[in-house]
């Protein structure tokens, strides 16, 4: 079960994107959760403002922090409501910084922000913030994809089924709890999908495996082996009247996915970063890191228990 007692809710002070807002209340209405719209300013170089002004740095940031707090609160007290509780805070700094140690203080169950925020072309789809933010917070990061305000009706939860450690798997638990949730909270289609592929020719004949034959039965094998266990994770996890469509796919995860994605018009992917716990500063693994430059939907990324921030 998902419990979410306090949504940070980070976005620029006058700009908040209608679907942000739009899942912020949705998901705060669910979980009866407290909602903080957090803004933060980025600090102008003591050498630009010399430039510009004879006012002392700090009386110039100390006004644009008053500034920006004003516009920050005007705009979400339109968002309350009697089943709400909402305020607005905002800082000044380097804004992935400013929302982990955010996060860390006050014990924030989930963070929401818009993709990017920015209208500057660029080929990756997520904003620098979101990427730091999926690596290096502590709890758990919604990134919604699209600005219009519309439900999430399909969705999908990639999951490992060789997790390599009980971490691992306590991660694919925490991946499809939130599916679940999600999926009821939003009635969506539910996806669970897998990837998986062998090792090369080369790879298999150092094993002894020279002929297409004994290739072929590898592959056999491993299917069977991989599919077992992916049945076990689906029938451990949900009830046999509320089955996901689960899927195990063949092939590079980092191709596949985001190939899954699009066929399938999900709205949301919901996976876990591959990162051992307990030494900070390991970021998000390789494959989800490729898989997320190549989606363009909402994502919800989640950390396994006892991850440690590089943020102090």
């Amino acid at each position: 079960m998902v419990t979410l007692h306090k949504l940070l809710v980070v976005s620029p002070a006058s700009s908040i994107q209608p679907s942000v807002i739009a899942q912020s209340i949705k998901i705060a209405k669910n979980h009866q959760s407290h909602v903080t719209f957090f803004s933060v300013a980025e600090e102008i170089p003591k050498d630009q403002l010399a430039l510009i002004t004879l006012l002392p740095p700090q009386e110039i940031m100390d006004n644009l922090l008053k500034e920006q707090h004003a516009i920050l609160k005007n705009n979400v007290e339109q968002f309350h409501h009697n089943y709400l509780t909402v305020d607005a805070q905002n800082a000044i700094g380097v804004p992935f910084i400013e929302v982990t140690k955010k996060v860390q203080q006050e014990n924030y169950d989930l963070v929401i922000l818009a993709a990017k925020t920015s209208e500057h072309p660029r080929k990756r789809f997520f904003g620098s913030t979101t990427i730091h933010l999926m690596r290096k917070c502590p709890c758990p990061v919604l990134t919604i994809g699209t600005k219009e305000d519309k439900p999430f009706k399909r969705i999908v939860a990639a999951i490992d089924v060789y997790a390599p450690s009980e971490e691992g798997l306590a991660l694919n638990h925490k991946i499809l709890t939130w599916a679940a949730d999600l999926a009821v909270s939003e009635n969506a289609e539910l996806h669970v999908i897998h990837a998986w592929q062998l090792p090369s020719k080369d790879y298999l004949k150092c094993w002894g495996h020279n002929s297409k034959v004994d290739r072929l039965e590898m592959i056999m094998k491993e299917q069977q082996d991989r599919q077992k266990r992916f049945d076990n994770i689906i029938e451990s996890n949900f009830a046999a009247n509320n089955l996901p469509i689960a899927k195990l796919i063949e092939g590079i995860a980092q191709e596949e996915i985001p190939k899954y994605i699009e066929d399938h018009d999900i709205d949301l992917v919901i996976m876990g970063t591959v990162c051992r716990t307990g030494i900070a500063g390991l970021f998000i693994g390789n494959t989800a890191e490729s898989i997320l430059s190549e989606v363009s939907c909402s994502v919800l990324t989640l950390k396994p228990q006892g991850f440690m921030t590089p943020v102090k």
